[in-house]
């Protein structure tokens, strides 16, 4: 980034400065900056994957970063922006790689640890990532002429819903043979000011709020019990609303489905981090659940998606 970049984003990196004490030093909110899926799609780095009969889309970040030396120069220039706004930066190629990793390992060991569930490509990224926002960068290069001008726009979503959180698009004017950096400077400029206060919000309403995740109850089949079971304490369902509701930060704490076999909290809020300065995500928040389950002689198994959403099925390990 260019010295002059850096003084239009001094002002906006001491603002962002005075939230970092309320994360903690440990939990200093994360962003990772991946393309647009329109901009994958414009250049050809979307796989068509068929499903049941069903057609999925699937960006495919691994071929774009190799293929694409201006996509590396962009998420360099916005990863250095975000740094300069007291945010911490997760790598996607890293990321990428590690879960490659991750993938290896469970094909051969994936029967035994049931750490996942109907994952979709992003949601793994987003557990693996841990990232507390995904920004999508777009760019296109307009030409009339031998004169050029570069539309850039930046979307931020909540890694935990997908929600977007900010958002913003600026032209740069028209010009001869200027190198992308330089247009890129000039794009962004233009609402930095405004991004970054989209951001703050966000946090702010993070810091007050807590995260956002799903919570999915349900029982085997042959567990020979259901949620209507009366156990020692109250009928099961009821325990694990009681604990919702005790350890929920805020938002909705009441079922928006129940049912003897079926539970599901959504729009619950958990804690940012524990008292110790670690990072919550839903896996994390609902490991005391289970042991309330196990305490009750309740045998669980736990599922991930992402780093929002939990599914606890009841009644087998």
């Amino acid at each position: 980034m260019t010295c002059g970049m850096r003084r239009i984003l001094a002002m906006a990196f001491l603002a962002a400065v005075s939230l970092l004490p309320a994360f903690g030093q440990a939990a200093v909110p994360s962003i990772m900056v991946v393309p647009s899926d329109s901009w994958c799609n414009e250049n050809g780095f979307v796989n068509v994957i068929e499903d049941n009969g069903v057609q999925m889309y699937q960006t495919d970040y691994r071929t774009a970063l190799l293929s694409s030396p201006d996509l590396k120069i962009v998420i360099g220039f916005v990863n250095n922006m975000m740094t300069d706004f007291g945010y911490r930066t997760v790598d996607l190629e890293s990321t990428l790689k590690n879960i490659e990793t991750e993938n290896a390992l469970n094909s051969v060991t994936f029967s035994s640890t049931g750490d996942s569930f109907a994952e979709t490509p992003r949601e793994q990224m987003s557990r693996v990532a841990k990232a507390d926002l995904w920004l999508e960068v777009g760019w296109t290069m307009n030409q009339v002429g031998p004169k050029k001008s570069l539309t850039f726009s930046m979307r931020a979503l909540d890694a935990y819903t997908q929600k977007e959180v900010a958002s913003a698009i600026g032209t740069t004017g028209q010009t001869i043979a200027v190198e992308l950096p330089v247009l890129l400077e000039e794009a962004v400029s233009s609402y930095a000011y405004e991004f970054k206060s989209q951001l703050q919000s966000f946090f702010d309403e993070l810091l007050a709020n807590g995260r956002e995740i799903t919570l999915e109850i349900r029982v085997w089949d042959n567990a020979g019990f259901n949620l209507e079971t009366d156990m020692e304490e109250d009928m099961l369902s009821y325990m694990i609303e009681d604990w919702v509701f005790e350890n929920a930060a805020g938002g909705n704490k009441t079922p928006v489905t129940a049912s003897e076999n079926v539970l599901v909290f959504r729009g619950v809020r958990i804690p940012n981090v524990t008292p110790e300065g670690r990072q919550v995500d839903a896996r994390y928040w609902t490991r005391s659940l289970v042991r309330m389950l196990r305490d009750n002689g309740i045998d669980s198994k736990l599922y991930t998606k992402g780093l929002g959403n939990v599914m606890i099925v009841l009644g087998q390990k």
